[in-house]
């Protein structure tokens, strides 16, 4: 990273505590551990939310403000391994932001405990199909609750790429005639699953044949990249700019850069798209445990699902939210009332195995230093 989109970052508060890290390290500083907010004295005693750029923000988190006057400490991560890592080091939270196929190893691990549903008020008009995902109960107890949901895919600039008559498929992220102008994003979690389902193996079933397929795909990847990505702005100023001419994005990026009457288009890849459900989880022994119920609350609020769904693009829990948005912004943000028509349509991460996690984890790090 220059300084300059060193600086820029660092003064917009859109930098990952990963980038922040790395940018420390390269001059020989130790890493941050200490939330990369605005900082308030803990004495306050507001709850800790551990989330990711972007959901840290008041339209989100309105009416625990209300309730509490200011908005909880929200400090950031970039990926869920980063998260699952630190609450296993002792990093003290009491809500964290995952997806739902890592709530099994989650568990599993002790970082987390079940929640109170009768301490939220919204829980009632979340989608009765998000509430019983895989991995998301146990005993009849609720673990997660959902709170966002989309898809992982392609964006690209419709004037520069031409598909020659083609499907659209992940296969542009391999196309050499762009390389250099390429940028997948800098987690296993997206991008390794994005490869997994180009490569056509069974994610339901994988082998560890599998595992050496999707990195010899991988790697033959790694030298077409302009760069793997943190942060979704970064993206959208080089899709912008014309740096990069296609990316693996979420649904916001798409939704951001027609705002900004750019010619893109979020890809319907023949092999599908990679789907997904994140929510909130309660940290095993959190210090604010009401607090803590009062800020999921929030979070699946309808006030909180129609900015969700009108400015990020994503879908949300609460059906209140839905029947709260116009059909057409919904038809043109490509989402349904029916979650399961959209997550169904896709492909969906199954729960993760520890095991199968360190295997990922372990080639995703590996391919990317050149072992």
């Amino acid at each position: 990273m220059d300084i300059n989109r060193f600086k820029d970052k660092l003064a917009a508060g859109t930098m990952s505590r990963r980038e922040l890290n790395k940018a420390l390290a390269a001059v020989g500083l130790a890493a941050v551990t200490m939330p990369m907010v605005p900082g308030r004295a803990r004495a306050e005693e507001q709850a800790i939310y551990f989330t990711w750029s972007g959901y840290d923000i008041p339209e989100v988190l309105s009416a625990y403000i209300e309730k509490h006057g200011e908005k909880p400490d929200t400090p950031l991560f970039a990926d869920n391994e980063e998260t699952f890592i630190k609450m296993q080091a002792g990093f003290q939270v009491d809500v964290a932001h995952p997806c739902s196929f890592h709530v099994d190893r989650w568990r599993d691990a002790g970082i987390i405990q079940a929640l109170d549903t009768s301490r939220l008020s919204n829980w009632g008009d979340v989608f009765p199909d998000l509430k019983t995902l895989q991995n998301t109960q146990l005993d009849g107890e609720q673990w997660f609750v959902p709170f966002d949901w989309g898809q992982t895919s392609i964006t690209y600039r419709t004037d520069i790429v031409d598909l020659e008559g083609k499907e659209e498929s992940w296969s542009l992220l391999w196309d050499e005639r762009y390389k250099g102008k390429l940028a997948m994003m800098d987690a296993a979690e997206d991008a390794w699953w994005c490869a997994a389902i180009y490569a056509g193996v069974d994610i339901d079933n994988l082998t560890d044949a599998d595992i050496a397929t999707v990195r010899v795909l991988l790697e033959k990847q790694r030298p077409l990249l302009r760069f793997y990505n943190n942060d979704m702005t970064t993206v959208e100023q080089a899709l912008a700019s014309g740096e990069l001419v296609a990316a693996m994005t979420w649904n916001s990026s798409p939704l951001e850069l027609t705002k900004q009457g750019l010619p893109v288009r979020f890809m319907t890849p023949k092999e599908g798209a990679l789907t997904w459900v994140c929510g909130m989880v309660l940290a095993a022994g959190a210090p604010h445990y009401d607090k803590a119920h009062d800020v999921i609350d929030a979070l699946i609020a309808p006030e909180s699902g129609i900015f969700l769904i009108e400015d990020y693009g994503y879908g949300h829990s609460n059906m209140k939210a839905f029947d709260a948005v116009a059909e057409d912004v919904l038809l043109a943000r490509g989402l349904s009332k029916d979650p399961l028509s959209i997550i169904e349509a896709g492909i969906f991460i199954p729960g993760i195995s520890p095991e199968l996690n360190t295997k990922i984890e372990r080639d995703w790090s590996e391919m990317k230093a050149g072992f």
